[in-house]
């Protein structure tokens, strides 16, 4: 991703959050620097992410946001239109830190592949400051892993630290959130990449202060985290075991392609371009495509930071596909092209 340049503030920044109380550190709010995926040194692996929000809060609120806001939403209900998680990161915080911690049942990933698009091509609507704020707890989640490993005094100094790392994260994003959606697909694409890197950059903070806690552990401790984990999604299972059926199906390409085409009308040339690039974008989102559970939290994040990464290079690949079409458009054919709405189809 772009804007790696602050890593050096961000290393002096991990020591300031790792010496706040939890209390102070839940309101620590951060400035616009972010950096983007992958960490150098880091290896990803490629592992099944339940995507899920515990809290009653938190599964009301994204159910709300996808039918109120934008009036659509895909089978597995996940927010579309101007309400997506592409645009507002808060409303996927939530379930991301659910499932590093405490993934429980699969559900949707909220930035697939016919999610980028109903972002991309929705109407305009007025920034929603409701959206910008994560509903988690992070003292919720800390106290559930504190019960869990029964941590010694010098093991609470670490797990309070993680817990402030959680707390700036969800302060971080509702600091960066978008005071203007643009209306433009490319533009708003390019917007999406922006919110994507934001997303990242929370993530990052909670990395080293985690990795510090789970090294900290004995392995009684870390074989009682493990089961608190993992048991529940276990038994949720399918018999058959196979518990990651593709992420991105043919006829989601084709739908992409058939809504420009029965708006924009391109020629034979321009459809087959464009169907190359969606193409490439979705083999890189099928590539990350995860078919296991991972058994500790930190491998959970890593699963988690390799998808977010795939996102960011399938927007962008999208992004760049429509500006090259676009820019050969006639003008009555950029009308339809800038006013078409994925979301209402």
């Amino acid at each position: 991703m772009r804007k790696i340049g602050a890593i050096s503030w961000i290393t002096a920044l991990a020591a300031v959050v790792a010496s706040i109380l939890p209390a102070a550190a839940f309101g620590f709010r951060l400035g616009p620097f972010h950096f983007g995926l992958p960490l150098v040194g880091h290896h990803y692996h490629h592992h099944h992410l339940y995507m899920r929000a515990t809290s009653h809060e938190a599964r009301t609120r994204l159910k709300y946001v996808a039918r109120s806001k934008s009036g659509a939403s895909n089978e597995s209900g996940s927010p579309r239109g101007t309400t997506s998680a592409l645009l507002y990161p808060s409303i996927a915080l939530p379930s991301i830190i659910e499932d590093i911690f405490f993934p429980s049942y699969s559900s949707s990933w909220p930035f697939d592949y016919q999610v980028i698009f109903t972002a991309a091509f929705a109407e305009t609507t007025r920034q929603d400051p409701t959206l910008c704020r994560a509903s988690f707890d992070p003292s919720a989640i800390i106290g559930r892993i504190s019960n869990e490993v029964s941590p010694t005094a010098d093991q609470s100094q670490l797990l309070q630290r993680l817990g402030g790392a959680l707390g700036a994260a969800s302060g971080f994003l509702e600091r960066s959130c978008p005071q203007k959606i643009p209306g433009q697909p490319v533009a708003r694409l390019s917007f999406m990449e922006s919110q994507l890197e934001e997303l990242a950059m929370a993530l990052n903070m909670v990395r080293q202060p985690l990795l510090d806690f789970e090294q900290s552990l004995n392995a009684d401790q870390q074989s009682r985290l493990v089961v608190a984990s993992s048991q529940e999604a276990v038994d949720r299972l399918p018999q058959s075991g196979n518990i990651a059926g593709g992420c991105v199906s043919p006829g989601e390409i084709e739908w992409s392609i058939n809504e420009i085409n029965q708006s924009v009308q391109p020629t034979t040339t321009q459809r087959d371009a464009l169907k190359r690039s969606f193409d490439e974008a979705a083999k890189d989102l099928e590539a990350h495509c995860p078919t296991t559970i991972p058994t500790t939290a930190l491998s959970r994040l890593d699963t988690i930071q390799a998808r977010l990464d795939s996102t960011w290079r399938a927007t962008l690949s999208i992004q760049v596909a429509l500006a090259n079409f676009e820019a050969e458009l006639s003008d009555a054919q950029k009308v339809h092209f800038d006013t078409l709405n994925f979301a209402a189809q």
